[in-house]
């Protein structure tokens, strides 16, 4: 038996307290708070016949008293696919090949630019619940119908991840040539970003030539930063060192799909959108033409060269086409908005390519990882002296309500029994306690590398996964803290927890939570993580309108809906929705990995065909720092046999790099 997700919330309180009182004092109307009422009170009184019952043992009875917080997991998928065929049914029916479909008016919008973004971001989560029907339409409409040649200027980041990634993840699975085709066509119009590719760069960082300095209001604003203490590290890092010319070494930010003409529109480029491996490796295998894996491995050498990201670690999000750091008061390190997917990308990039990936790109996640504790923040909102005085009840008294063990209700900071951990940002002179929900993939892509290294019994892994559950722990506490269970985009915090950023308090229906929680399950197999995703699905469910899935104004207010429904929704929050609960053979990670918008590819090892391009050998100079010890390996089980073939590039395609992307070396962030 099933709980509708309606009474996840309501059945867990009496009537005129918690979350119903709540949401009475953000104007609910008054009816459905009656109605609600009326709900509750129903249930309470089958309850209380049933555990009056004779014949119902203590435990059935405890069973059916919990049972809002216990929903049976064999329903959970099914949850998830019926949220997916609720949104396609009314998309194909109003939206069909347009960018978004408008969930609280039911109509269709091109915001950008009418290249079917829904569509072909959604094709391979089709595949995956086995909606093939819905997929072959899809298909078939991309291969017909879709073309790229606009006079369109788009995103690079957002075109690769989302089109890019879409068609080959697509063609991955299910072999059809024509996906590839168009992948092979868009993919030679956004290479026109990239700048000719030349020679490797010296791995030093370049000196200025003489005579060039620090121009502009950064030589007062440095010399005062210097006075207060500020270390000339961190002043390079985020105020870099500007010079007066050098050549353009970075991805431009937009590209004109028909003329190729390229722009930074907003006068810099992202740490985020400069480097975008996977899909472009992917390309290179299917193709054999190494212009687009050589234009990535030459923007990370320009990266590296420019921020030192070797010794630094981290490095600031906004910089310019020189590859040097974008001279602002508002630029800084962040693994939240224009900073996230890069170091995502430097450890997906490293398990996708296996021997043959970049060795600068696992160096320098090797380096982010031991830099990383610097971003790390803890908030014990318990003092010590407090808890001192408070008598010391056995472990399995201490009162975790069912937030640690069946999903239920919030629980506030004092009553929580263990400290928080935040990830902060720094700019040129202060921290910034500010956690975005993007930050939230990062317990993912640390469980997904003891995942792949596949030593999850020696020590530093298990110092890994504490800190990946710590993380993802403070995600999931986002959400339970507001009146909807939907996070806010921005979080802020303090030394007693988390605190509302009153300008970020929507919510776009974002995955990172829940990707997080999907890959700390397939690691851990620990059952809080579905439990936490349990609740997490409800949530989302909540948000359904009679179109689709709608957006909110204020995570505190969810009433009042946005008629907003990004792509992502379908690409990847149902995708790893569907995932977290669903056998791990429907997408084995042994055989997978899923780029930064989810879409999944086959690792090269899996492939059929050898690796066309020459290796990048790592110089001496940027050496792997030493790692701790790790114990040796364990036995390895035998992986299970993947539901899902890797399928090798089609002899019949005839499908082939344009000669001007063979001409030329040239080629997300989430707001």
């Amino acid at each position: 038996m099933s709980v509708p997700c309606e009474l996840y919330l309501v059945r867990a309180v009496p009537v005129a307290t918690g979350p119903l009182r709540c949401r009475q004092r953000r104007h609910w109307v008054e009816a459905e708070a009656v109605a609600e009422a009326e709900q509750y009170l129903a249930e309470e009184s089958e309850l209380a016949r049933r555990q009056a019952d004779k014949t119902h043992s203590r435990n059935s009875a405890g069973f059916w008293l919990f049972l809002p917080f216990v929903w049976h997991l064999g329903t959970q998928p099914q949850k998830a696919l019926s949220m997916m065929r609720h949104v396609w049914r009314n998309y194909e029916k109003r939206a069909f090949a347009k960018d978004e479909l408008r969930p609280v008016s039911g109509t269709g919008q091109d915001s950008w630019g009418g290249i079917g973004q829904t569509l072909v971001d959604a094709m391979d989560t089709l595949w995956l619940m086995g909606f093939r029907k819905e997929f072959d339409r899809a298909a078939a409409w991309v291969e017909k119908s879709l073309s790229f040649a606009h006079d369109l200027n788009v995103n690079l980041f957002e075109t690769t991840i989302r089109h890019l990634g879409g068609l080959l993840s697509a063609f991955a699975l299910s072999g059809r040539p024509g996906l590839l085709a168009k992948a092979v066509d868009l993919g030679d119009r956004l290479i026109q970003a990239f700048p000719s590719i030349p020679a490797i760069p010296s791995p030093a960082p370049p000196a200025p030539a003489k005579g060039d300095t620090t121009t502009g209001w950064t030589d007062d604003v440095k010399k005062l930063l210097q006075q207060v203490g500020v270390p000339q590290n961190t002043l390079d890092t985020v105020l870099g060192k500007e010079v007066k010319t050098a050549p353009a070494s970075l991805p431009s930010s937009d590209v004109n799909l028909k003329t190729g003409e390229t722009k930074n529109l907003a006068g810099f480029v992202s740490l985020a959108e400069a480097y975008v491996p996977m899909e472009w490796k992917y390309l290179t295998a299917l193709t054999g033409n190494c212009t687009y894996s050589r234009a990535q491995d030459q923007v990370l050498r320009t990266l590296n060269a420019s921020l030192d990201l070797q010794n630094r670690g981290l490095g600031a999000i906004l910089l310019r086409s020189d590859g040097s750091t974008f001279a602002s008061p508002e630029n800084r390190i962040s693994l939240g908005s224009r900073g996230d997917s890069f170091y995502e990308y430097l450890l997906k990039d490293s398990l996708f390519a296996g021997e043959h990936a970049d060795p600068l790109a696992r160096t320098l996640w090797n380096s982010f990882r031991r830099k990383l504790p610097e971003l790390l923040v803890e908030v014990d909102p318990q003092p010590a002296a407090s808890r001192r005085k408070r008598r010391r009840s056995p472990k399995e008294e201490v009162p975790r309500g069912f937030a640690g063990s069946l999903g239920g209700w919030y629980e506030s900071w004092r009553e929580w029994p263990t400290p928080w951990l935040f990830v902060k940002e720094l700019s040129a002179s202060h921290t910034i306690p500010k956690m975005d929900h993007l930050i939230c993939f990062l317990p993912g892509a640390i469980a997904l590398e003891v995942l792949h290294e596949q030593k999850r019994n020696d020590r530093k892994s298990k110092v890994d996964l504490r800190l990946a559950h710590k993380l993802v722990e403070t995600c999931v506490h986002t959400y339970w803290r507001t009146a909807s269970d939907l996070a806010p985009e921005i979080t802020r915090f303090n030394a007693f927890g988390l605190v509302d950023d009153l300008g970020s308090m929507h919510n776009i229906l974002r995955p990172e939570t829940i990707e997080s929680l999907f890959v700390l399950w397939r690691t851990t197999k620990k059952q809080i993580y579905r439990n936490w995703g349990q609740r997490m699905l409800c949530a989302f469910y909540r948000s359904k309108t009679p179109f689709g899935f709608a957006s909110l104004h204020n995570v505190n207010h969810p009433v009042k809906k946005r008629d907003d429904m990004p792509s992502f929704f379908v690409a990847e929050t149902l995708k790893y929705l569907f995932l977290l609960f669903s056998d791990d053979a429907i997408l084995p990670l042994d055989q997978f990995v899923l780029g930064t918008e989810a879409h999944p590819v086959p690792l090269l090892q899996t492939l059929r065909s050898s690796w066309p391009c020459e290796l990048l050998t790592l110089p001496k100079a940027f050496a792997e720092v030493e790692q701790v010890p790790e114990e040796s390996e364990s036995e390895a089980t035998e992986p299970s046999q993947p539901v899902l073939e890797p399928v090798p590039p089609s002899d019949t395609t005839t499908a082939t790099p344009s000669s001007k992307a063979q001409e030329s070396g040239r080629g997300r962030e989430r707001f």
